[in-house]
């Protein structure tokens, strides 16, 4: 695997189990509730997002449970091997327990554990892990494999240089990198404040003046009359069809629904709305659906959708992940056209939207006209907008302000994962409705607001990626030899891995003298020492 990699003479490629103590973790019975407690840190995938400074778990475990585990030393590097997050690299600053979800590198006493971990974040490194995980639905990366990935070894002064260098420039970037989040998050203020104003009427007030006649609450009296027309006619249809199968003997159809109608909004409630203008009607969420049957509803229940209905085409099964990403064409699940029958209540159409439910919930997206014909599943909820009341635009602008999302998540419940309000407590919402061509005008509004601030963000997102090319670039230099100076008195790698052997070699012919070694679980500290696992 180091063919190719131009190294200064001094230096040695070698693989991690060289240079280091390597191993899997494990996880503790979790139906032993001795085992868990705050004693020692439990480590997992999630941990690691600290990078350079793990020192802290959601997870712990008690004297007895790291009994249980595999005993991992501070200044240990762990690399995530199995999963969508392989390759997710920490540095641990307190010794624990692991799971099996990560193998470990503890380096021997003549190995800098920052230069490990530098180098294990590395483009190098990550790409050997990726090129000798499994190829499947689910990388994995074995022990076995993981100890024979390679890492360029310098002399011991100058890795101390080298991890000195880095730290100093990674200081440097990272302050960079904080002052674009900070921007990033001050546009984001800056965007919701400019949407709460708008969904007030506050730009549009010179608008009103220049249309006095313009007046939601008509507006939806008008819709509300032609739907109760649209329900007569329905009714007559449903009577007519009614006597043809009396006639014939066949089963009656079902009788229409009445249009939606959402409670009246109290005069208590209105009081929460006194900046609105008096043209603007207060409606129910459920007034805005269009009068049309399952306009509204939630995905069915996980056992009418399983793994074993799926077929290679068909009619698709939309998820959570289409309306977080805003994308209709992700995903790669259908159904048959009989059990598309089956869940026709639930079935989708172009020009609806999608919310999801679970897990990042209040995403929405408007499936497009070119969509493919499906169902939702049970983490979506699906939306049929009266457009003549409502513009789309706008719909989506509002219901994806923080305003609104916090109206929606109000009603969360559950454990771990949130889950949307429930419907009913959606239907019954209060919405600020301006009239129809207000609602145009505030769009474009809103648009011309946000454009300037959308390039600022086009620009702070290029450059945090380009933060990163040159976080890369500086552990590129770092591990080539090119970032700092190379010292002829320096004692080379080769001679450094010949006293590390040694030293191990020393250490086996300690521990082989070592009286009741049962369930003694040995791990080379940093130090040069060994940690028996049964003492923590």
């Amino acid at each position: 695997m180091g063919e190719g990699r131009e190294i200064p003479d001094s230096w040695i490629i070698c693989p991690i189990q060289e240079i280091g103590s390597i191993q899997t973790g494990t996880t503790p019975s979790k139906s032993n509730l001795a085992f868990y407690s705050k004693d020692y840190p439990f480590y997992k995938p999630t941990d690691l997002e600290a990078g350079i400074n793990v020192n802290t778990s959601t997870d712990g475990l008690s004297d007895l449970g790291i009994k249980e585990a595999r005993y991992v030393v501070e200044n240990s590097t762990l690399v995530t091997c199995i999963g969508a997050t392989i390759g997710k690299t920490g540095l641990i600053r307190r010794g624990g327990g692991f799971n099996q979800q990560i193998n470990s590198i503890t380096p021997y006493s003549l190995i800098n554990p920052k230069y490990i971990y530098f180098q294990a974040i590395s483009h190098n490194f990550q790409s050997q892990i990726f090129k000798n995980a499994s190829a499947t639905t689910l990388p994995i990366l074995n022990k076995g494999r993981f100890e024979i990935l390679e890492m360029a070894i310098a002399p011991l002064p100058e890795q101390h240089r080298i991890v000195a260098k880095i730290e100093e420039l990674f200081s440097s970037l990272d302050k960079g990198i904080e002052s674009l989040k900070t921007a990033q998050q001050q546009l984001e203020i800056y965007r919701q404040a400019v949407l709460g104003k708008a969904f007030e009427g506050a730009f549009t007030t010179n608008w009103r003046k220049e249309h006095p006649n313009a007046d939601a609450n008509k507006e939806f009296e008008t819709i509300k009359e032609l739907r109760e027309e649209l329900y007569k006619q329905k009714i007559e249809e449903w009577t007519l069809a009614c006597e043809q199968a009396k006639v014939k003997g066949t089963k009656k159809p079902a009788k229409p629904k009445k249009p939606y109608a959402g409670e009246t909004v109290t005069e208590e409630e209105r009081a929460n709305f006194d900046v609105i203008d008096k043209s603007w009607a207060l409606v129910r969420f459920i007034d805005l659906i269009k009068y049309e049957e399952d306009a509204i509803k939630r995905g069915p229940f996980g056992s009418a959708i399983k793994k074993s209905f799926f077929v290679p085409s068909g009619y698709k099964v939309y998820e959570q992940q289409n309306a977080i990403s805003d994308d209709a064409t992700l995903g790669k699940y259908y159904i048959s056209d009989e059990k598309y029958q089956e869940l026709i209540g639930f079935s989708i159409k172009p020009g609806e939207y999608i919310v999801s439910c679970s897990g990042t919930i209040g995403r929405i997206s408007k499936l497009p006209e070119n969509c493919e014909p499906g169902v939702i599943n049970q983490a979506l909820m699906k939306i049929r907008l009266d457009e003549e009341l409502l513009s789309s635009k706008y719909f989506l602008y509002l219901f994806r302000s923080e305003v609104f999302q916090r109206r929606i998540l109000t009603g969360s419940r559950g454990t771990g994962m949130q889950n949307l309000a429930g419907i009913d407590e959606i239907k019954q919402l209060i919405i600020a409705l301006p009239p129809k061509a207000e609602q145009e005008a505030i769009v474009l509004d809103i648009e011309s607001r946000l454009s300037v601030c959308d390039k600022i963000e086009e620009s702070i997102s290029t450059s945090l990626l380009q933060a990163e090319v040159l976080r890369q670039s500086i552990l590129k230099k770092a591990f080539e030899g090119k970032l700092v100076e190379q010292d002829a008195n320096d004692e080379p790698a080769s001679k450094l891995l010949e006293r590390i052997k040694s030293e191990k070699e020393k250490i086996a012919a300690e521990q082989r003298n070592v009286n009741n070694k049962k369930n003694s679980k040995t791990i080379i500290a940093p130090s040069g020492r060994y940690k028996n696992n049964n003492h923590g």
